[in-house]
């Protein structure tokens, strides 16, 4: 269970990894507050980390408080991306202002909850339901945010599923539905777990009871997280792909644009790149629409040059290329029905 904890913490911290230079364009920035935060949460849950930070902080099992408070945090951010995502003209500020305050009222009452309580000096206190009301109220303070997240979030996902075209967004959608069944159920057996041993001193978690609880503990944040970068993993990995082919043909046609364009100057407003800016310049695609307009323009005015097969292999390519890339440009300025 351990190894496994681990490994849920290491897949959580990656994708927060691959999200950063995302953010750091300014885009998926809740996104990736949202898995560092969640994979923080994750990394708290092992023994081997969960003690030796208990033990700087007291042995007081402040860290299981802490817990709670980032899996509250983690599901206040959730909602943040899923209303951005539904709403035609972004979250408004008082929708913000309002998850804020709400995310903050149920952390201060589990603050109350716990350290007003005795409890929460037990030694197993991460690892069993503790047959007490007030640890009961506790807990449920984020079972109960749990459940309504997920109905909130499926319900928002099952609408937009049906707008969705696009396999791989679909596919993605079907997995973040999945999680929140798994959320779901995780916070009710949680949630009867605590109150049935409460009422009945002799109660185990055991059965299909356990079975559905350790699987949903398992398998939803995985689902989760793979649900949610899956798109942007996708987007990312075509963005490469095309970035590569553009950066091949920049290569290739840059001599041609050079020779050309030697005796006509006055007609390119392209700058000079050095072979190691042509490897390492960040959007090859529009230095490549501007060489083969420019070579265009050169031929127009001067149509007698010599030009061998290879070179108009290399100039077909390049038109093939930026046409395709208008043609998905104007696609992206068609609005969609509502």
């Amino acid at each position: 269970m351990q190894a496994i904890l681990f490994t849920l913490s290491a897949v959580f911290w990656i994708a927060a990894a691959v999200c950063v230079p995302s953010a750091i364009r300014g885009r998926r920035r809740p996104l990736l507050l949202f898995l560092a935060v969640f994979a923080l949460t994750m990394t708290l849950m092992p023994q081997p980390v969960y003690r030796p930070v208990d033990a700087l902080l007291g042995n007081g099992n402040v860290t299981y408080f802490i817990f709670h408070a980032l899996t509250i945090v983690a599901i206040a951010l959730l909602d943040v991306i899923v209303q951005e995502a539904m709403a035609p003209r972004g979250l408004t500020r008082a929708r913000k202002h309002a998850t804020i305050l709400i995310t903050a009222v149920i952390v201060l009452a589990q603050a109350l909850l716990f350290f007003g309580s005795d409890w929460r000096v037990t030694d197993d206190i991460a690892a069993s339901f503790i047959p007490r009301w007030d640890f009961t109220a506790y807990a449920a303070t984020t079972w109960i945010a749990m459940g309504i997240f997920a109905v909130s979030f499926a319900t928002a996902c099952l609408f937009d599923l049906r707008r969705q075209r696009r396999h791989v967004t679909r596919i993605s959608l079907s997995l973040i539905l999945l999680a929140c069944l798994g959320v779901l159920t995780y916070a009710v057996v949680s949630l009867t777990s605590a109150v049935l041993a409460v009422l009945y001193a002799d109660f185990l978690l055991v059965g299909w009871a356990r079975t559905a609880y350790t699987l949903s503990l398992l398998l939803s944040p995985i689902s989760l997280v793979i649900g949610l970068g899956l798109t942007a993993t996708v987007d990312g990995l075509a963005a490469g792909r095309k970035n590569y082919r553009d950066r091949v043909l920049l290569w290739r046609i840059t001599p041609l644009w050079q020779r050309l364009l030697s005796d006509t100057p006055y007609l390119s407003i392209e700058r000079q790149l050095s072979p190691l800016q042509l490897l390492t310049v960040r959007t090859p695609g529009i230095h490549l629409y501007r060489r083969h307009v420019e070579i265009r323009d050169n031929l127009l005015l001067l149509p007698d040059q010599t030009l061998t097969p290879a070179e108009m292999t290399r100039i077909d390519l390049a038109e093939a290329r930026t046409q395709a890339r208008s043609a998905v440009q104007d696609a992206t300025l068609v609005v969609p029905e509502q």
